[in-house]
Formats: structure tokens, C-alpha cells, sequence
């Protein structure tokens, strides 16, 4: 017979604890004692000693907001507040540090005051889930509640390519793109560059949909102005100068599939009138035609700015909007406030990064060198581990404390992308050199390889002063007169991987020839530092470029 659920109630009084002993026998009550008695615990410093000790006891906590305890038991809240208020968001307070201590143990809020919101608490709760337990009455919504919080919690931390983590935010948004890929209402998904928009829309949204149809992306950031209707509704032969045959456009092509719109703030607004139309009546009128298509498509939009603040600004009809079921929008939290995931992403990154066959054949040749054997376990060791010796069998790479500071303080502008790209980077370099030692006749003994410090503050020190609005503002608008803007051929390529690639060796071949093959001059062109010509060098090697083949 199964265990049954766990359950810790923290409260003030004896209530909620009677009520969840009384009828909800599908759980078992923690009792505290001796700190508290029958179920209970007294207030705050209270239930986190007891936490500190046998969390292991608990599966999941019902958390009362309001607590009416002495001033000297309340655990301050952020920003500082007087006794008063501070009593009726205790609660709040005490999540905050059950979170800071035991960050994957599910919470359930409670309260029996009716006027009580955590919208009026603070900004970093406000999207919690809380129940109103009014009596007898709500016992199926507070079994409910515990049920989805055990649930939540037995989640893995990684899917199908994403890393969720262990934040609230993120939990939430798991749960939600689970319901809504069930609807038919159209999703909005806001978020900055880099935190995977597009891939939760194709990934999540549309394949958990149960469409036949197939799911198409456009990007409305790349396409111009006047050319947003056809692509979009499609357009008729002569409709416009060029159009010498019928197209059909997105919508059409969608159909009973799922149409992403990527960067939805920058249609014209004459479109936006024409989609708020499809979206009402479920029908297109392709450019330069009197017919009317019928289309069923499920719609989502991605934005990288709030839309609520395009509307404000007459950049987005209002009407449009309310039809995008703001409702049901969708915050992608930036990296910067899942800083508590930081280290499980950057061991899961360096991990994807050695995956790649031109770094697993690096990897191998330093632990061959070790006195491993090939395709060893590599791990990326920071903090308390440190201050152990190296596992055994396993190649690590360390993060010396200052390195690790320096990521945890980075402000990520690039989100999840940019730490991708920076942990490939690091895992490079450090494999590069410990090979480079290797090939020039150097011993190497210890399994545990530290990653350079300066190199991660050279790797941040790119991105660390670009605004994050930059970095969604789309392509730059260089000036003829510019001497560092370049003109580059982009073709078809297998992969995004693969054309970014292209493009660089472009660059590289560029600078090489206009710089006479110094690497110091490319080093100052690229990253505003001669002194860095290894590492343009470096990268320059991986890139498969070859200077006497330049020069030649």
C-alpha cells in the first residue's frame, strides 16, 4: 500500500490542522513536537528550525498568509513593513525562507480572509496560487490544491530540451502551457531574447495540442511592412506588383495546426485590423480577393517587450489585444531571476556542449592523458565540492569561487542562449589548453582541470554592458561610412548552428586579410583587446580555418 502524502501545517492556530486531520485522510499529518503541538506550529522561527532538521519528514506544507503572533516572532518582510501588516503577510515572509532552504518542497498558501490578495504583498509572490479556506465547504478545493503542489514537485527538472529548474515561475508556466495547449484560445508568450519562446510554442504548445495540422513559425520582425497582409492572409495574382500567381498565406497554410507569430508587437497596424478580424471570425480574406477562406488555426504570439505597454503607447490596437486572451498570457522569466538553478543549468550545458564530437574528441584525449578511458563522465565542480578531492573516474572541470561569483552576477542579457554559448566557450578553452600542454610534452596528473577565471570575465565581459532592449531591437542599421560594417552572403544552410558558423568564418576571413593575418589586430577589432589574440586564434582553429591556406 502506497505511503501516504506528508503534510506540515503552519499556522498560528489549530483550525486548518483539525480540519486536514478530520477529512483529509489521504494524508498524514507532521507532527512537530515538542516545538508545537497537536499538528502544529506556533509561527515562523518555529516551523524553519524544525524544517532545518527534518524536511526530509515533509512533503508538502500548508502555509497559512495572516499569523497573529508576538512582534518579536515575525519574520521581516521585503521591503520592511510595520507589525501590523507584517502579521498579515507572515506568511509570505516565511515562504521566502522556506524557499531559500528547501527550494523544491511544494507549498500551498491558505488564508480565511476574503479581502486578502498577494497582489497587495509584493510583486514576487503575486502570481502564487492561493486558497480562500472559508470551511467545510472548500475541503475539495484544498485536497485539490495539495494534489496539483505534490505533482508539480514530482516533475523532472529537465524536458524535452528544457531546463525548468526548481523556480516557482517556471513551475507555474510548466503547469500552465500544459492546459493551454488543450484550448483553443490563443496564448501570448512574453519574454526577452534568448529565453526560448519559440520552442516552447512548437514544443509545448503545439504538439501537446493533439492538431493534425502543422505548425508554422513567422518571424514579424524580418519581413516588411507591406509584405506582412500576404504573408499572413495570403494574396491573389496581380493583387500587388510581382504577385504573378495566387499565394497562400500563413493562415492557410496553418490551418487546423498552430500559426506562432514571433515578435507580434511590430505588425503594421492596418494588419493588425485584418487579424484581429481572423481571429473573431475564423475566416481570411487573401489580398486583392472578395472571397473569404475559412481557417482553423490555434494562434500564439510571442513579444519581447509586455504588450499591455504597446497598447499604451498607440503601437497596438487595444481590441486586438483583449482577443489575444491577455488572460492566459505567458512570462517567461529571464535567467537572471533563476539564479537559485544557475549550477544544475551550468553542469546540464557543459554537458550538451560535450556532446558535440569535436569537444567529446578533446575530452578524450585529456583523459586518456589522465589515466581515464575515453568518453569519461565530466563534471563541472564549483563551491563546497571543491574542498573535496577529485571523484574518482570522473574529469572535472572547476569553477574557482571568483569565476563562480562572476556568473551568478552577470546579468545574463541573453538569457539561457547566452549561458549556452558561454559554456561551450569555457569547456572549449579549458580542453583546448589542457590538450595544447598535452601535444608540447607536458605530464598531466590530476584529474580535475580548473577553468581559467579570466577567461569567464573576458567570455561576460561581452554582453555585460549591451542593454538587454538591444539585444531585441532585431538587425542593426549600419552606415556606409562605418569602417566596421561588412557586408556577409547568407545562404541555406542544414541548421541555424550551421549558418551562424558561416557567417563567423566570413568575419574571420575578413579581418584576417584586411588585419595581414595578425591576430592581435583582430583580437582589438573584435573584442576591443590585443592582448586576446590566443583566443581569436583559437576560435579562428575551431572554425576549421587555416592561415597558410589564407595566405596563401
Amino acid at each position: 500500500m502506497p505511503r501516504k502524502p506528508r503534510l506540515l501545517v503552519i499556522d498560528d492556530g489549530l483550525d486548518y490542522a483539525r480540519a486536514v486531520a478530520a477529512h483529509l485522510p489521504e494524508f498524514e499529518l507532521v507532527d512537530p513536537s515538542p516545538l508545537g503541538s497537536e499538528g502544529r506550529l506556533p509561527d515562523g522561527p518555529a516551523a524553519l528550525a524544525f524544517l532545518q532538521d527534518h524536511a526530509k519528514r515533509v512533503d508538502v506544507v500548508l502555509l497559512d498568509v495572516s499569523f497573529d503572533v508576538p512582534e518579536d516572532r515575525l519574520l521581516p518582510l521585503d521591503p520592511p513593513a510595520p507589525p501590523k501588516r507584517t502579521r498579515r503577510f507572515q506568511g509570505v515572509a516565511i515562504l521566502r525562507e522556506i524557499r531559500k532552504r528547501c527550494p523544491g518542497l511544494p507549498v500551498v498558501l491558505l488564508t480565511a480572509l476574503e479581502d486578502l490578495s498577494l497582489a497587495d504583498a509584493s510583486h514576487d509572490v503575486s502570481a502564487e496560487s492561493m486558497t480562500y479556506f472559508l470551511g467545510a465547504g472548500d475541503l475539495d478545493t484544498l485536497r485539490i490544491r495539495c494534489h496539483a503542489a505534490l505533482q508539480e514537485a514530482s516533475l523532472t527538472l529537465e524536458e524535452a530540451d528544457v531546463l525548468w529548474g526548481r523556480a516557482p515561475a517556471m513551475r507555474a508556466l510548466r503547469r500552465r502551457l500544459a492546459v493551454l495547449a488543450r484550448g483553443a484560445l490563443p496564448v501570448i508568450l512574453e519574454g526577452e531574447t534568448g529565453t526560448g519562446k519559440s520552442y516552447l510554442a512548437r514544443r509545448f504548445l503545439h504538439e501537446n495540442s493533439g492538431r493534425k495540422g502543422p505548425f508554422l513559425s513567422v518571424d514579424l520582425a524580418a519581413v516588411p511592412a507591406d509584405l506582412v497582409p500576404a504573408l499572413l492572409f495570403g494574396a491573389v495574382r496581380g493583387a500587388y506588383t510581382g504577385s504573378v500567381a495566387d499565394r497562400k498565406g500563413a493562415f492557410e497554410s496553418a490551418h487546423r495546426g498552430t500559426l506562432f507569430l514571433d515578435e507580434v508587437q511590430n505588425i503594421p497596424l492596418d494588419a493588425q485590423k485584418q487579424l484581429l478580424r481572423v481571429l473573431q471570425e475564423g475566416r481570411v480574406q487573401p489580398v486583392g480577393s472578395t472571397r473569404d477562406v475559412p481557417v482553423d488555426v490555434k494562434v500564439v504570439v510571442a513579444s519581447n517587450e509586455p504588450l499591455a505597454q504597446a497598447v499604451a503607447l498607440g503601437r497596438f490596437r487595444g481590441d486586438l489585444y483583449m482577443r489575444l486572451s491577455p488572460p492566459s498570457r505567458l512570462r517567461i522569466p529571464p535567467l537572471r531571476e533563476r539564479l537559485d538553478d544557475l549550477a544544475f543549468f551550468v553542469r546540464r550545458l557543459a554537458d550538451v556542449a560535450l556532446e558535440r564530437p569535436e569537444l567529446s574528441e578533446l575530452r578524450d584525449l585529456v583523459a586518456r592523458a589522465v589515466g581515464l578511458r575515453a568518453g569519461v563522465r565530466t563534471v563541472v565542480v564549483m563551491g563546497a565540492d571543491l574542498r573535496a578531492k577529485p571523484a574518482d573516474g570522473v574529469l572535472e572541470l572547476a569553477l574557482h569561487q571568483s569565476a563562480w561569483d562572476a556568473l551568478r552576477g552577470h546579468p545574463w542579457p541573453g538569457n539561457m542562449r547566452e549561458l549556452g554559448m558561454v559554456l561551450e566557450n569555457l569547456v572549449t578553452f579549458t580542453l583546448f589548453a589542457a590538450v595544447d600542454a598535452i601535444r608540447s610534452g607536458l605530464s598531466l596528473e590530476s584529474t580535475r582541470l580548473q577553468v581559467d577565471p579570466g577567461l569567464v570575465q573576458q567570455l561576460l565581459a561581452s554582453t555585460a554592458q549591451v542593454p538587454v532592449r538591444a539585444l531585441d531591437q532585431g538587425r542593426a542599421q549600419a552606415s556606409d561610412d562605418d569602417p566596421d560594417a561588412m557586408t556577409l552572403h547568407v545562404g541555406p544552410a542544414e541548421s541555424l548552428n550551421d549558418l551562424a558558423r558561416d557567417l563567423e568564418k566570413q568575419v574571420m576571413q575578413r579581418l584576417f586579410r584586411e588585419s595581414g593575418g595578425d591576430f592581435g589586430g583582430m583580437a582589438d577589432r573584435l573584442l576591443g583587446d590585443a592582448g586576446r589574440a590566443r583566443a581569436v586564434r583559437l576560435r579562428f582553429n575551431q572554425l576549421g580555418l587555416r592561415v597558410r591556406e589564407l595566405r596563401g
